[in-house]
């Protein structure tokens, strides 16, 4: 195979480019991609390299690699010739462009994984110093079988694997290819210890840093991780809180947005979830309208809606605040990093009923609004077309106070023992 000509003659300029920004490899959009590849194959046919810049045979490496050409027969030839470059190559700047390409393409025991390690393997004294860096680090991060492992091993033992992976040379710790692999492998090492405290926040630093989005990718594990102790019981409040903010701050309310990162979850974590979100959209309830109304009448209400909450009767929950609620739940909820629909609705009715604010539940076939400021119990069943529907923006409480086929009781005498047989 003839050497490559135009890794000889790479204009000095661009030298000076790598040896200052050793990450400046190309990643090039979908649509450029094909005509980079396609651009260095006729190169290589013709032997043609004049005017040819390392950027451009980095960036079509990253597309030869990427997953819908790592494997197609048309390329093989192509493949082979890059398999050869690095090997002869003592150029860091490209053996660094090709070390990154085969860190973000990296698929355990892949033909193309397999081999870039293989090439990369013989050439290591030549790559740049931050490429050793992450080599000294990770001495297996050329295993095309263990890399993974060994990267996620190194996470288990920092205190905060983004920052600490940033400052061993691995710059994109989110990054697809060895780190996706490494992040599902480094959530297997810790699920034993998600049980405790400091191991959520662990692993919640390390899906959302600071400054920084939160990770998508493998964040379904991250969440069965996260859950899977509590199955079959509930952490303490204080832990139950944390979880439930924290993962709908990161990936929104899966009641009204089924991001990816819920849609991955199993119906058996997902239940749990849910159960926790009815749970605290009841808390969060009574607390908020406790603080803007001062009625003695909420104290008996906590106790009886937390208590068929923890008898498992109710199935769901909602809330709709009136103006003054969702002041109060603006306030209480302020700190949240979450970025799409809040977790609960608003109430619109004016008038009398200006300062209204609602809990619509779901119990079996029974939907029951409850609501502040002498607003009665009113419970639709669920044959009913018109009754009101959870999770909704907003609601009205006139609307629903006059909506036909509700049964409805005030909050007098055993008000509780009339819920209870109509549910």
């Amino acid at each position: 195979m003839t050497a490559l000509p135009a890794l000889n003659r790479l204009l000095a300029s661009a030298d000076r480019i790598y040896s200052r920004w050793p990450d400046a490899v190309g990643n090039p959009p979908e649509s450029d991609r094909e005509r980079l590849v396609q651009e260095v194959r006729e190169r290589v046919l013709t032997d043609s390299w004049d005017g040819a810049k390392m950027y451009l045979v980095t960036s079509a490496a990253r597309a030869l690699f990427d997953e819908e050409r790592r494997a197609r027969p048309d390329l093989q030839p192509l493949r082979e010739f890059y398999f050869d470059e690095i090997r002869a190559s003592t150029r860091s700047g490209f053996l660094n462009a090709i070390f990154a390409v085969y860190l973000s393409t990296f698929s355990p025991g892949a033909q193309h994984t397999r081999q870039l390690a293989e090439a990369l393997s013989r050439s290591t004294e030549h790559l740049g110093p931050r490429s050793r860096q992450i080599i000294d680090a990770v001495p297996i991060i050329l295993d095309p079988y263990r890399a993974h492992e060994g990267v996620a091993s190194l996470m288990s033992t920092m205190a905060d694997p983004w920052t600490e992976l940033k400052q061993l040379g691995l710059r994109k710790p989110h990054d697809m290819g060895l780190m996706a692999e490494a992040h599902l492998a480094f959530v297997d090492h810790v699920r034993p210890g998600l049980k405790h405290r400091g191991e959520m926040e662990r692993l919640i630093g390390w899906l959302k840093p600071e400054r920084h989005e939160a990770k998508v990718s493998g964040a379904s594990e991250a969440i069965e991780g996260l859950l899977d102790h509590w199955r079959l019981q509930a952490p303490p409040p204080d832990d139950l809180r944390y979880l439930t903010e924290n993962l709908v701050s990161l990936y929104g309310d899966p009641r009204v947005t089924r991001s990816s990162a819920w849609m991955g979850v199993t119906a058996e974590t997902m239940a749990v979830f849910m159960r926790w979100l009815t749970g605290e959209n009841i808390r969060f309830f009574l607390d908020v309208v406790s603080a803007v109304e001062s009625s003695h009448m909420w104290e008996p209400r906590r106790k009886f809606w937390l208590g068929l909450h923890r008898q498992g009767r109710i199935d769901a929950a909602w809330v709709a605040f009136s103006d003054k609620g969702w002041i109060e739940a603006s306030k209480r909820t302020s700190g949240s990093r979450a970025t799409g629909r809040p977790g609960y609705g608003s109430q619109s009715a004016r008038g009398s009923r200006l300062d209204t604010s609602l809990l619509i539940l779901q119990i079996g076939r029974k939907t029951v609004v409850e609501g502040s400021h002498n607003y009665m119990v009113h419970i639709f069943d669920q044959s009913n077309q018109k009754a009101p529907v959870l999770y909704q923006p907003a609601y009205d409480c006139e609307a629903i106070r006059l909506t036909p086929g509700a049964k409805a009781k005030s909050h007098l005498g055993y008000w509780e023992g009339w819920v209870m047989e109509n549910i």
